[in-house]
């Protein structure tokens, strides 16, 4: 026999197999439905995390030596199936509907801070014709957007250099907003000073601290207190109205413009090419086919290879995990924030969330969207 007639009938031996795997997992498939029946009557968890692992630790221990690992990943994806489709039968996940319309109408557009902050700037990039809400407070962004008082929120959620802004990550959870679009800003932060003012009689800088952290290189050494205020626009402002040369502040060159201050330093970043990522809120999601990101939020159990049970649904559905970050929660458990190239629209993407979210002790998606301007 040639390899290649050897070969063929190899193969003729795993396609018969396959069939028969097919035949037995749809049997399987079966009686997850009325597994599901059952929970459904009797109030039951779709998650028996005792069972699942009695199951995987029985399975290890009939493989072949060697084989455990792949025996474990091959029980955990039928476990994975089987409870992505019981939890679809109880209608305990649904996917953003399609399709979604955009937002009509005249509507502000809420930012934190003062003017002449970042996200004012932001706000004005993306919304041009919008009329702006200045906030105090993130929190105050998002309570705009849910009672109405504002169409869209503008809110930064990572920076190049000093890593995501957690407090804007657990307000998206809390208040159940959707993003509808992200841009990146180069922030160029300026040092600001009263006219006349030089760096020889500055005693005090302040910024917002994520200000102050990314002009970190440019602080050392130099013995003024560094006071952390909850925007630089805002401090931009304080120095303005107290007009002391020992006062400067953190800022943007359009702050120093608003409130009247020189530049006495230019662009002190630590990265010259520092950017903010910000992204828009709204109380809808609104995306289309030019959607190209998904946000999801989800928690998982507290065990061993729990995350990668719920990020498994993405590798095999071959979507590009581009970002995931981890948020503390109750009882020591962990909610995760995840960024995929992916869109609602696409049937394979929407088959991979719903099999993550089967996964998870706790899953939403945030939002579909992708580089925005005004919308239309």
């Amino acid at each position: 026999m040639t390899p290649n007639e050897e070969l063929t009938t190899l193969r003729r031996e795993i396609d018969a197999i396959d069939e028969h795997l097919l035949n037995l997992f749809r049997k399987r498939q079966k009686l997850s439905d009325d597994i599901a029946n059952v929970k459904e009557r009797g109030n039951i968890s779709v998650t028996d995390l005792g069972r699942e692992q009695l199951i995987i630790d029985r399975a290890q221990e009939s493989a072949e030596p060697g084989h455990q690992s792949e025996t474990a990943v091959f029980i955990r994806t039928l476990i994975a199936l089987s409870k992505k489709r019981q939890t679809e039968k109880l209608k305990l996940y649904t996917a953003l509907d399609f399709p979604a319309p955009r937002l009509v109408g005249d509507g502000a557009v809420a930012f934190q801070g003062v003017a002449g902050a970042w996200s004012e700037h932001t706000a004005i990039t993306l919304f041009p014709e919008r009329e702006r809400m200045s906030c105090e407070y993130f929190e105050d962004v998002f309570n705009s957007v849910k009672t109405g008082r504002a169409a869209y929120g503008v809110l930064p959620v990572e920076n190049s250099r000093t890593g995501a802004i957690g407090e804007v990550y657990d307000l998206l959870r809390r208040h159940a907003c959707y993003i509808v679009g992200q841009i990146w800003i180069p922030v160029r932060q300026c040092l600001l000073g009263v006219p006349g003012a030089t760096i020889a009689d500055i005693r005090e800088v302040r910024s917002h601290p994520e200000g102050l952290s990314q002009c970190s290189r440019f602080l050392k050494g130099k013995n003024w207190e560094q006071t952390g205020v909850r925007n630089t626009a805002v401090a931009v402002q304080m120095t303005a109205e107290d007009n002391d040369v020992r006062r400067a502040a953190i800022g943007s060159k359009r702050a120093a413009e608003v409130y009247g201050l020189d530049v006495i330093a230019d662009n002190i970043s630590d990265d010259p090419k520092n950017r903010t990522r910000f992204i828009a809120i709204a109380a809808e999601p609104y995306y289309d086919e030019k959607s190209n990101i998904v946000t999801i939020s989800f928690s998982t159990a507290h065990k061993a290879g729990a995350l990668c049970d719920t990020l498994q649904a993405f590798q095999l559905a071959g979507l590009n995990l581009t970002r995931l970050e981890s948020r503390p929660g109750s009882q020591g458990k962990y909610r995760f924030f995840a960024d995929l190239d992916a869109s609602i629209t696409d049937a394979a993407a929407r088959e991979a969330i719903a099999q993550a979210a089967a996964q998870s002790d706790y899953f939403e998606v945030l939002g579909c969207y992708g580089e925005i301007g005004e919308p239309k």
